[in-house]
């Protein structure tokens, strides 16, 4: 219902590693589906961070998330955007899909989303120390 709805809108989607099991979205949807890198002006989208691309590129397949600790050691994990020079990852949605905790390193941009809320977070300043992961994702 959805699409019937916005059936005016181009959609894309770049093929990633479930799609071969999954199989292409059916066609009455009106998804053109892409390898990866996919060029969109200065960006490559890919489903892997490290696809070989030119350009800055947009990925997913990590479903980065961090841990925020506070004074009283209270925790809080968010999906987040991680941007790094080269590389961008983008959060997951859906609740099947986990997520891997990063730890970001100085430099790079990190923006959690708590509800409908998107909110940066410092990674360079006196709170990069609320920043934690027991697991790390890895660098791109």
């Amino acid at each position: 219902m959805w699409r019937q709805r916005r059936a005016d809108l181009a959609l894309t989607l770049v093929r990633g590693n479930h799609d071969a099991r999954a199989g292409g979205p059916p066609a009455t949807w009106g998804i053109d589906v892409v390898p990866e890198p996919f060029a969109i002006g200065p960006l490559s989208l890919c489903h892997h961070p490290d696809c070989a691309a030119d350009g800055y590129v947009l990925a997913g397949h990590l479903h980065p998330a961090i841990i925020l600790r506070g004074r009283a050691n209270e925790r809080v994990r968010l999906a987040c955007y991680w941007f790094g020079k080269r590389v961008g990852v983008l959060p997951a949605f859906g609740g099947f899909t986990g997520s891997a905790i990063i730890s970001p390193t100085v430099g790079e941009r990190v923006f959690g989303i708590a509800g409908e809320t998107v909110m940066p977070i410092p990674v360079d300043g006196p709170a990069a120390g609320s920043v934690v992961g027991p697991r790390r994702a890895a660098r791109y």
